[in-house]
């Protein structure tokens, strides 16, 4: 008898299990659509792109606190108005959009031979650079130095028997091998150069432009990065026939071949040697006059919503995401150039609509011990401003946070795989993250006679009547120690505050206009943001807060960078575990000797596996100069053998 209750009790069960699945996913449709919508709109093109301090920005702002507003979340800023305190969800932080041309911004180049002189107009044919200090040089002699390169390190020196005290140096924008990400000389920027300049001596730094529509070149933007602050001294960027001219080429052709064998010295012909030893004599005189810094709108949204419990609700968990992104393009893109809307649908429209999923779900529970703070932060791509501004200008005491849980770019869940960076910061993480991993669960099946090694459920008079098959987790989980890396959880786990992000990885779209909202996976998106919340309520009703720890540095992501070879080529950065796709190859490489291009798949190098970019990066870290290895690609379905010789890294 008990057998039989026993087993009708099962089958109710199972009956209303499944009934209860198909209510629950009624539910996870609605919410579904709901994420939906909060990417269609953040990613359209009404926004713009969302750079901080524009128009779109604020717009996505004022939507972010709507949201909180519809919930009946607390503000959580306070400004003073007239003497009076008056609620705001909107946190002002300051930023600094860009700098202006001021008056009497001059620039005379006078050849040696005077009547060749060439009238400069600024933004016609030359510009201060937007990041310049203002300063006046008087007439000084003007005196090249390659790519403005000096490291010991590198063994690499554009200033080797040179005497630049008291002058104007002139030099090509970018690097020697600036085409390629893992490049050596990465940390040699326009700013280092410009303090390697001054360190020498010299009193200005001039730039030849990259680009040959001198309007199209980014240094002649008047862009403005207050990350980075200004030059060591005064920096501009002229356009590439005026380069020409003063290094004695004929036209911007030759001038490319120049620049070429200035990349590679070791095997630049005699006569360009010594065309270069013997370059046109000229004098500049420069002044360059910015107006001091735009200010613009920039916000952080605060919702909060106070914790339930007498004592615990004096402590409180953020959760966090940013709403900003590249606008149309330039600083940060990875489209060369492109002015298009840069919808940013997972970077990061993804986080910040699982936020707002995050804070409806918990203002219509109210079930919170601890007080919830939902912030969604700007200026994240110039810097992390949003979230350094807010952890030192907190609405809450930071020494009653007790985590801070981070969503960027998890709108790309594939084959599962989710990483969750910062397991370190705190000694009950992966125990906590092991616990409430959600499974998949195991069907139950009719018994049909065929063997199974799931557990077995006892049917009537010890019959067999179905079995269940194992659960499996849902995620594939990638755990890193680190509490820093580039997103906003960075700012709070430097204050010692214990830290969760979530990431479902880079891909080919990233930083491009092409992410968009119709590549979002929101099943995925879904699963990802309720998996944040029962984190948040695991560490919400534990009376006791998470430990913090040191965690251990898992360096920088992409591997080691500091080869002493180079194959030409340049690597793609999405995600990949069966190979490593070029986005391109650099000319006169080894890469473009051996006949490689876009789109190859390199599958293997030096005999060893190639996944992926750290794979690769590693492998290329233990390769030599001038010894030949093999290297195995895909092109298309074509499966090519090919020997590489590697060059050494200038």
């Amino acid at each position: 008898m008990k057998k039989q209750l026993f087993s009708f009790l099962l089958i109710i069960s199972f009956v209303f299990s499944v009934s209860s699945q198909k209510a629950q996913q009624a539910k996870f449709d609605t919410v579904e659509e709901n994420l939906r919508t909060h990417v269609a709109y953040l990613a359209s093109d009404k926004l713009e792109g969302r750079r901080t301090g524009e128009t779109g920005a604020t717009f996505a702002a004022g939507y972010v606190a709507n949201m909180f507003a519809n919930y009946k979340l607390k503000p959580g800023f306070k400004e003073n108005s007239n003497g009076k305190a008056k609620a705001n969800f909107l946190q002002a932080f300051p930023f600094i959009s860009g700098v202006k041309l001021g008056q009497d911004n001059f620039l005379r180049i006078i050849p040696e031979d005077s009547t060749k002189e060439n009238k400069m107009e600024v933004t016609i044919n030359w510009m201060p650079v937007g990041f310049s200090t203002n300063g006046y040089i008087p007439p000084a002699p003007l005196v090249f130095v390659g790519y403005g390169v000096d490291s010991r390190e590198l063994n690499y020196n554009n200033y080797s028997g040179l005497d630049v005290k008291g002058k104007i140096v002139f030099a090509f924008d970018g690097t020697p091998d600036d085409a390629n990400p893992h490049s050596q000389f990465a940390s040699f920027n326009l700013h280092a150069k410009a303090k390697i300049a001054k360190e020498k001596g010299a009193k200005a730094l001039v730039l030849i432009a990259r680009e040959s529509d001198f309007k199209e070149d980014k240094l002649a933007q008047l862009k403005y990065d207050q990350t980075l602050g200004e030059t060591a001294l005064p920096t501009i960027v002229i356009m590439r026939s005026h380069g020409a001219d003063l290094l004695g080429a004929k036209d911007e052709t030759e001038l490319a071949e120049i620049e070429k064998w200035i990349a590679n010295p070791k095997e630049m012909p005699e006569s360009v040697r010594l065309k270069l030893a013997n370059l046109p004599k000229a004098v500049a005189q420069i002044k360059v006059n910015l107006t001091k810094k735009q200010t613009a709108e920039a916000y952080n949204v605060i919702g909060i919503l106070e914790g339930s419990d007498p004592i615990l609700r004096n402590e409180a968990i953020v959760i966090g995401a940013h709403y900003d992104h590249l606008g149309h393009g330039g600083r940060g893109s990875l489209a060369a150039n492109s002015t298009q809307i840069h919808h940013g649908a997972d970077d990061n429209a993804s986080g910040v609509a699982g936020l707002i999923e995050l804070a409806r779900q918990f203002s219509q529970e109210r079930k919170n011990k601890r007080t919830l703070i939902f912030i969604a932060f700007g200026g994240e791509e110039e810097g992390l401003l949003g979230s350094n501004f807010y952890v030192n200008n907190p609405v809450f005491p930071l020494n009653k946070t007790v985590a801070m849980f981070n969503m960027d770019m998890v709108g790309r869940l594939k084959d599962e795989k989710l990483t969750i960076g910062g397991i370190g910061t705190a000694s009950e993480w992966r125990a906590m993250i092991a616990t409430n991993q959600p499974v998949n669960i195991g069907k139950l099946e009719m018994a049909n006679g065929s063997k199974t090694d799931a557990p077995i459920v006892v049917g009537i008079n010890g019959q067999t009547m179905m079995t269940k098959q194992p659960d499996i987790p849902t995620f594939n989980l990638q755990l890193n120690e680190d509490g820093f890396g580039p997103s906003d959880h960075s700012s709070f786990y430097s204050k010692q505050i214990p830290v969760l992000f979530f990431f479902t990885g880079t891909h080919t779209d990233y930083h491009k206009p092409s992410d968009t909202a119709e590549k979002i996976n929101y099943e995925g998106l879904l699963k990802i943001t309720n998996f944040v919340a029962d984190l948040v309520r695991a560490v919400d009703q534990n009376p006791k807060k998470p430990t913090y720890v040191i965690a251990k540095s898992s360096g920088i992501m992409g591997g080691r960078t500091g080869f002493n070879v180079s194959l030409g080529t340049i690597p793609s950065y999405s995600e990949s575990n069966n190979g490593l796709i070029l986005d391109g190859v650099r000319e006169n490489s080894p890469a473009a000797k051996v006949g490689l291009k876009a789109g190859d798949k390199i599958t293997k190098l030096a005999g060893k596996e190639i996944r992926n970019v750290s794979d690769y990066t590693f492998v290329l870290g233990e390769m030599k100069a001038d010894v030949e290895y093999g290297i195995e690609i895909l092109r298309g379905a074509e499966k090519l053998m090919l020997k590489i010789v590697p060059a050494a890294r200038k």
